[in-house]
C-alpha cells in the first residue's frame, strides 16, 4: 500500500500537480520598493512591480546604478513631452509613463515613505550637459489631510550649499488647491504642482522650455542653488532609498 501512495505522489510531482514550494514562495514575495528588489539580486535599470505596505501594487521605474541602486524613481522630466500643470487630484493619483516623464502621485509617495524611513537623490541636468545631485538623508511627506506636506533633513550634493528644497516644511500647491504661503497663488504663476512655501527656491514640476528659450523664465525647471532662479534645466529625476541601505 504504500509503495502504491509513493509512486502515486512522484507521479503528480512529475505531472506538475505538486508544485516546487521555493518556486512558489519566490513567485509570491513581495517588495516593498526597488531597494528590496536590487537586495534580491535585480540589478537592472527597468520596470518593476512593488507591494506598498503590503496592500497596493504599482508599477515603478527603479534606478539600479546611482550610487549604489535601489532608488524608487518619483519624478522625471528629459523632454516636455509630459504637461505638469496638472490638478490636485492628478498629483495625488500620479501621471505619465513611469518609463519616460512622469510624477509618481502624491499618495503613493505618502504611502511608500510611511513604511520606512527614506532618503531623497535630486538628479539635475543643465543644457550644457552638466549633472549636479541634492541629497537628503531624511524624506518624508504627510497625508493628503496634511496637504501632503514636506519633511527634509541633511541636505548634501554638489547642486548649491544651500538646499532648494524647503526644508522646515512645505504643504503641496497645484493650481487648483493654494496651500503656498503667497498671496500671489505660485502655482498658477510659477506652474505645475509643489512644495512652494511662498514660491521659493526650486520648482522641477514647471514649464519645460527647449534649449536658447530656457534662460530668463522664472517659472521653468528650476533649482535656484544650481543655476540660479531664471534657468530652467533640461533634465531631473526624484527618486528615493531608504535610510539603511547597504
Amino acid at each position: 500500500m504504500m509503495d502504491t501512495v509513493h509512486n502515486l505522489l512522484n507521479l503528480c510531482s512529475k505531472d506538475g500537480v505538486v508544485p516546487n514550494s521555493t518556486k512558489v514562495a519566490d513567485e509570491e514575495k513581495k517588495f516593498r520598493d526597488c531597494a528590496d528588489l536590487y537586495l534580491a539580486g535585480f540589478h537592472k535599470n527597468a520596470i518593476y512591480t512593488i507591494q506598498i505596505n503590503a496592500l497596493e501594487t504599482k508599477k515603478v521605474y527603479c534606478n539600479m546604478e546611482t550610487a549604489g541602486g535601489g532608488w524608487t524613481v518619483i519624478q522625471r522630466r528629459e523632454d516636455g513631452s509630459m504637461d505638469f500643470q496638472r490638478t490636485w487630484k492628478e498629483y495625488k493619483t500620479g501621471f505619465g509613463s513611469v518609463s519616460a516623464e512622469h510624477w509618481l502621485g502624491n499618495e503613493y509617495v505618502y504611502q511608500l515613505t510611511s513604511q520606512r524611513q527614506y532618503a531623497l537623490r535630486v538628479e539635475l541636468t543643465d543644457w550644457d550637459g552638466h549633472q549636479a545631485f541634492s541629497l537628503y538623508d531624511r524624506f518624508q511627506i504627510g497625508s493628503e489631510k496634511q496637504n501632503y506636506r514636506l519633511f527634509l533633513k541633511s541636505h548634501s550634493g554638489t547642486a548649491g550649499r544651500q538646499s532648494s528644497l524647503v526644508i522646515h516644511g512645505a504643504d503641496f500647491s497645484t493650481k487648483d488647491m493654494d496651500n503656498d504661503n503667497c498671496l500671489c497663488k505660485c502655482a498658477l504663476m510659477l506652474t505645475g504642482g509643489w512644495w512652494f512655501d511662498a514660491c521659493g527656491p526650486s520648482n522641477l514640476n514647471g514649464m519645460y522650455f527647449t534649449q536658447g528659450q530656457h534662460i530668463g523664465k522664472l517659472n521653468g525647471i528650476k533649482w535656484h542653488y544650481f543655476k540660479g532662479p531664471s534657468y530652467s534645466l533640461r533634465a531631473t529625476a526624484m527618486m528615493i532609498r531608504p535610510l539603511d541601505f547597504s
